[in-house]
């Protein structure tokens, strides 16, 4: 989807056009058109890197979420050094008497003394041995342990997570989405207030030639004496108004093309030839594909799953209701060498468990009735979001078809209107040169071809508009042109 409105780029929108080849630039010029503009929004704007940045923190979620339901395995290794113990002031068992061995043997003394003296001296000689052998009071001690831990119920705690972390993911691809659309709705309407302001510059300039024309063509008269003095300072005053109308639109010109700069990411100083031309074609919008599309708007998409993510919120709040369950598996590693240094693999001493734990909280103080209320609420809210989106949506879609229609209408009539304001200044300039026009006539209807050609441009632009909005709306291409098929 991301990709899709790179290829919808000819549909502003099927009134741009690649346009004849240029004069030949200066190899500083960049040549834009507008799906070259396009591309470098999409590839370098800043809303499209914090979009990004926002579906890799998705991504790390779910990473996350599924990590909890996978084994978990955790080591550890310590060394301790014991300082002084409370087994140092104990003395240490007595050693067997080894005087007493032929007393143990000795014929004559009864069986039961011999008995008695050998018992004696085996119990001294074990204790000793065993005693030795224990950690008690040992000066170094490593101890290493390793511990397997796989959860085998939670509730659907685990499984809800995993399914709010995937849901939450595809919300940010939907974002993205979205925020790739605005921004190339950005750039077409940026790139296309340039070439129509570009045009009233035009206007401007040439309304400028054709009253210095004008002025000179009364100056000959007045030379000529078939002028009066009040119209050649009348056709002066007409010129001077000019020329801060062309001041006003060489600046708009300018600053309209600084904005395509800054949605495209090009230097200030850099110079920007616009290669794309406007045709305004007789175009055809299928109003019935946009409302399918409609219904597959990233917006209304993210709204969407973001009520699936708090659904799963409540799965996984309710599931705090069941006890979880795990499996532990555990193996020790013990050693007492009497030196500092780590012992050999046969000095360890080792102890293996396997545990089944069960853990469940009956009661906490009523937490969880909390939580499990908040989630529902979330949930509902999330709905009522969706909700709105929708009804937005299509009120938005109501307008710009409305816009659309509209804009039709006026570009019919104002054509027209530019039509007869040409022929008027002609017939005007026509009989001012015959005499039996004034110069007030040539000067007002010089102004109403400018304000016809003005409000050309201005339905023109309403007409681009509407049409980027519905293509905005519907996620694609929606104009054809007149004959093509949907």
């Amino acid at each position: 989807m991301r990709n899709a409105m790179l290829i919808a780029g000819p549909v502003v929108l099927a009134l741009f056009a690649a346009g004849p080849p240029a004069v030949a630039q200066t190899t500083d010029t960049v040549r834009l058109s507008l799906n070259e503009a396009v591309r470098r929004a999409i590839e370098q704007g800043e809303e499209i890197v914090s979009a990004r940045a926002q579906l890799a923190q998705a991504r790390a979620r779910v990473t996350q979420a599924t990590a909890v339901g996978l084994p978990q395995v955790v080591t550890s290794l310590t060394y301790n050094r014991a300082i002084r113990t409370i087994f140092d002031d104990l003395a240490p068992p007595p050693a067997a008497d080894t005087a007493q061995i032929p007393d143990a043997f000795d014929e004559t003394r009864t069986p039961q003394e011999r008995y008695d003296t050998l018992n004696e001296l085996l119990m001294q000689d074990f204790m000793s041995g065993l005693i030795s052998g224990l950690p008690f009071g040992r000066r170094n001690t490593y101890l290493a342990a390793v511990q397997v831990a796989q959860p085998l119920f939670t509730g659907g705690r685990i499984s809800g997570t995993r399914a709010a972390a995937r849901h939450y993911e595809q919300a940010a691809h939907h974002q993205l989405d979205e925020a790739e659309s605005e921004v190339v709705l950005q750039v077409r309407v940026a790139y296309m207030n340039a070439l129509l302001v570009t045009r009233l510059q035009a206007i401007a300039r040439d309304s400028r030639r054709s009253a210095d024309a004008h002025y000179r063509q009364v100056e000959a008269f007045r030379q000529a004496g078939t002028s009066s003095e009040f119209d050649l300072l009348r056709a002066r005053v007409d010129l001077e108004n000019r020329e801060p109308l062309v001041v006003r639109a060489d600046n708009a010109a300018r600053l309209a093309l600084l904005e395509v700069k800054r949605l495209v990411n090009l230097p200030v100083e850099q110079a920007v030839l616009l290669t794309s031309t406007l045709d305004p074609s007789q175009v055809v919008v299928d109003e019935d594909a946009i409302a399918r599309r409609l219904e597959r708007r990233p917006l209304l998409l993210a709204a969407r799953e973001g009520v699936a993510v708090r659904e799963a919120g409540v799965r996984v709040a309710r599931g705090e209701w069941f006890p979880a369950v795990s499996l532990v598996g555990n193996l020790g590693f013990q050693a007492y060498p009497n030196a500092v240094t780590p012992p050999g693999f046969s000095e360890w001493r080792q102890d293996w468990s396997v545990a089944l734990a069960v853990s469940w909280m009956p009661f906490d103080g009523f937490g969880r009735r909390g939580r499990i209320a908040e989630a529902q609420a979330a949930l509902r809210d999330a709905r009522a979001q969706q909700a709105l989106v929708e009804e937005g949506l299509h009120i938005e879609l109501a307008a710009a078809i409305g816009e659309y229609r509209t804009a039709q209408v006026e570009i019919a009539a104002r054509r027209q209107t530019v039509g007869l304001a040409e022929e008027t200044l002609e017939l005007a300039q026509l009989r001012f040169g015959n005499g039996l026009a004034t110069q007030l006539d040539v000067s007002d209807a010089a102004l109403l071809l400018d304000e016809a050609r003005v409000n050309e441009i201005q339905a023109l632009h309403d007409l681009v508009k509407a049409l980027a909005r519905l293509e905005r709306l519907s996620g694609g291409q929606v104009v054809l042109l007149a004959g093509e098929q949907p």
